[in-house]
């Protein structure tokens, strides 16, 4: 759990994002899909007030409410999802999301305007898949690609959208039964590799090329929504 979750940490300060596109299907095969999923966001909140807390001068806020209120729209959906769906099906459905989303954003998918109903039909979209994937990251990012926004703004206003979401995934999940003593241990066990980590690549993002370890970040993705996706088969 401390190496999936330092490597994941390691990788959004160098690359920008994919915390838990890169954690869950890995950590779904370790401790569970749906414990992943709770462990994935309690880790997403505490990697969001560190970075919130760097970058909140640059948060585009009437962004950040559309967005966020379009989340909160589509949580609930989510959580029927991760309530209702058996184990297997939701590792596929997580591995599957992960390919799509990689796809996505590895052929660079934007939208040409933004506008009220896009911030919140990206945020409701981005909410069903927190709170029954913890993965809801791409929709967000992938309409914000269009946008003519600053690199700080963009990544502040991300991280701020992150924190707040996940944390009310977060106060769902535990009010649907989903967050139990063993997922706190394993969140604990995550927080041990997660700030080293996210240190020691906020340094190293200084010197890597961003280009080729995008690249990197990608094809681990696809490696690992494939293992994933082979173990569901078997």
């Amino acid at each position: 759990v401390a190496l999936l979750t330092g490597l994941a940490a390691l990788c959004q300060a160098l690359s920008g994002f994919g915390f838990s596109l890169l954690v869950v299907p890995p950590l779904s095969l370790v401790i569970g899909a749906r414990q992943a999923v709770v462990v994935a966001n309690l880790l997403s909140v505490a990697l969001g007030l560190l970075i919130v807390g760097q970058l909140r001068r640059s948060v585009d806020w009437r962004l950040f409410r559309w967005l966020f209120a379009g989340s909160v729209a589509g949580m609930p959906l989510g959580l029927a999802v991760i309530l209702a769906v058996d184990q297997t099906v939701l590792k596929a459905m997580i591995a599957v999301v992960v390919l799509v989303s990689t796809v996505a954003l590895w052929r660079g998918l934007r939208f040409a305007k933004a506008s009220r109903r896009g911030d919140l039909a990206a945020g409701f979209i981005s909410g069903v898949l927190n709170t029954s994937t913890s993965m809801s990251g791409p929709p967000v990012v992938v309409y914000l690609q269009g946008q003519e926004t600053a690199p700080a703004n963009f990544r502040a206003t991300l991280a701020a959208y992150f924190l707040a979401s996940s944390t009310i995934a977060v106060g769902l999940l535990a009010a649907g039964g989903e967050v139990r003593g063993s997922s706190l241990a394993y969140a604990g066990l995550g927080l041990v590799a997660v700030f080293p980590a996210w240190a020691i690549g906020s340094r190293l993002g200084r010197k890597v090329e961003p280009r080729r370890f995008r690249a990197l970040v990608m094809a681990v993705l696809v490696v690992s929504a494939a293992v994933a996706l082979a173990t569901v088969a078997v």
